[in-house]
């Protein structure tokens, strides 16, 4: 039996268009899949390292992938972004950044997680995993023996005329004579006092004042007052609120013995709504903004340091009563 190559091609042709692929599989409702990938893990000072950020959601729904880089740690050169219909109703979402560091160690990537919001307007997030890009120095121990060692300076031989050398003898007994004329002529002088630093508790005090008055707009409002609070705990406390995700800072929480358990659910309540709100984009009521403020107001005045008067101002307080 005879097969006609014409119709062999075109069975082949007819295949290749409509795709011989696995199909997609379908998204969990109201859900979405994100994932990361780092084309290198290590690299040397100044090479170049590929962050592919994709993510599966629904139609009708928006992705916001995180701020990548670290400072002048990691150095974000390049981006671009795609998205596409993989499927029916399945979009598809893709961030590439071409990263680099021009500084040797391990620096954590991007700790933020990814946020969809969905066309009913609920939200959700997804965190990513942690990536560690591992920069090398470019000179090996093989290319470390390449380099010579520093020369010693060489001093060039000191010849000065008798005119220098009277010059530089009265130089010498005028100096000389002002040090005598400053010692016999100086005036003790009052140091002056610096005003002691304002305890954490003020501080946050002041901008929380400044914010009041402020027209509250769901994300600013909550950019600036999440702010406030992660510089009153890093100032109270000793936690590294301000560059901390709200992973991290929960986790560092959890084991400081200071904070009880009812005061740590509700500054963890209170960043996962910051959260949603500055990386979801949801909306905020005045209502839950107002509760908010008050959260942060009541947690700062708790738990503020006792200021106590200095000695010598309370013996001087004791004379006088008597």
């Amino acid at each position: 039996m005879k097969f006609d190559v014409r119709y062999l091609t075109c069975v082949a042709g007819i295949l290749l268009l409509c795709g011989c692929g696995q199909p997609v599989a379908p998204l969990p409702p109201d859900s979405f899949v994100a994932r990361a990938v780092l084309s290198t893990d290590t690299i040397t000072v100044g090479g170049p390292a590929t962050l592919t950020l994709t993510a599966r959601h629904p139609a009708g729904s928006t992705v916001f992938f995180p701020d990548i880089g670290n400072g002048k740690k990691v150095v974000v050169r390049g981006r671009s972004s795609d998205t596409r219909q993989i499927a029916e109703g399945i979009l598809e979402s893709e961030e590439l950044y071409q990263l680099t560091s021009f500084r040797v160690g391990d620096w954590i990537v991007a700790t933020n997680p990814v946020a969809c919001t969905f066309s009913n307007g609920t939200g959700k997030q997804q965190a990513l995993p942690e990536l560690i890009l591992h920069v090398q120095s470019s000179l090996g121990p093989d290319n470390a023996t390449l380099l010579s060692d520093i020369k010693p300076i060489v001093k060039p031989p000191l010849q000065l005329s008798r005119t220098a050398w009277i010059i530089l003898l009265i130089a010498a007994l005028a100096l000389l004579a002002g040090i005598v004329t400053l010692l016999y002529l100086r005036k003790p002088r009052a140091v002056p006092q610096t005003a002691p630093p304002l305890p954490p508790h003020v501080i946050a005090g002041q901008a929380l004042a400044a914010l009041r008055t402020k027209e509250w707009i769901p994300e600013p409002f909550f950019t600036e007052l999440s702010f406030i609070l992660r510089t009153y705990l890093e100032d109270r406390f000793e936690l590294h609120a301000p560059e901390s995700t709200t992973e991290e800072l929960t986790r560092a929480m959890t084991s400081d013995k200071r904070l009880e358990i009812k005061e740590q659910q509700t500054l963890r309540n209170f960043m996962t709504q910051a959260d949603l709100v500055k990386f979801a984009r949801a909306d905020a009521a005045q209502e839950v903004m107002q509760t908010a403020f008050t959260t942060v107001e009541q947690f700062v005045e708790q738990t503020k340091q006792e200021e106590h008067l200095p000695q010598e101002s309370t013996e001087n307080s004791k004379r006088k009563d008597t």
